[in-house]
Parts: structure tokens; sequence; C-alpha cells
């Protein structure tokens, strides 16, 4: 049976948070993974889906690391490529949660009425 393991990298910031989701989503590309989905939870966290090839840990761990993005510990861990000889497989799916430190009311967003 095979493996299939992912990267599940966790970060927070006291940045702007669309200032941080464009630095970011930049060092996830210059790193040579790339954006798959992502999913925003009011102005508080952002989970950002991506894929990218064992060799290119390292990159994405110093483009991260650039951003002023504090990454968990455990997600420098898997990042570092003392740990690639872990993984089973060249690519790699991957999750990275960004929480946004701050004292912002919820971002509200209005919804349209549905016709019934």
């Amino acid at each position: 049976m095979s493996e299939h393991r992912f990267l599940r990298l966790s970060g927070f910031t006291k940045a702007e948070r669309l200032e941080m989701t464009h630095l970011v989503s930049e060092a996830i590309n210059q790193s040579g993974a790339w954006i798959t989905d992502f999913h925003q939870y009011s102005n508080v966290l952002i989970c950002i889906n991506f894929e990218i090839s064992l060799a290119d840990l390292d990159r994405l761990a110093a483009t991260l690391q650039a951003t002023g993005l504090q990454l968990s510990q455990e997600s420098i861990d898997q990042l570092t490529s003392a740990n690639a000889s872990t993984w089973k497989r060249s690519e790699l799916t991957g999750t990275l949660q960004i929480t946004f430190v701050h004292n912002e009311p919820d971002l509200l967003r209005e919804v349209p009425a549905v016709p019934g």
C-alpha cells in the first residue's frame, strides 16, 4: 500500500492580511510550487493548498521565511532537506494555514438574496 503524506504547514503573522497573502502567494510561486486552491475564513485565517516538487522544499522554506511569516517549528522541520528522505513521493501536496493576529472585527460579506 502506497503511503500518501501531505505537508501541513502553519504560521501566524501580525502583518496586514492582504499584503501578507500576496507575499506568501508570490513566495510559493517563486519556490517552484503552484497554488491549487485556497479557503479564506473571514479575516482570521487563510488555508492555501499547493503542490511542490520534493527538490524545491528548501527553496519554499527560504521564500516563506523571507515574507516575515512566523512558521511553526513543525512546519520548518517538514521543509528541511534532512526530512526529505521521509517522503515517499517526488511531488507533494500541501496546505499552508496562516492565522492573522489582529484586533479587527470579523470581515462581513454581503450575501445576495436567492430568488425562491
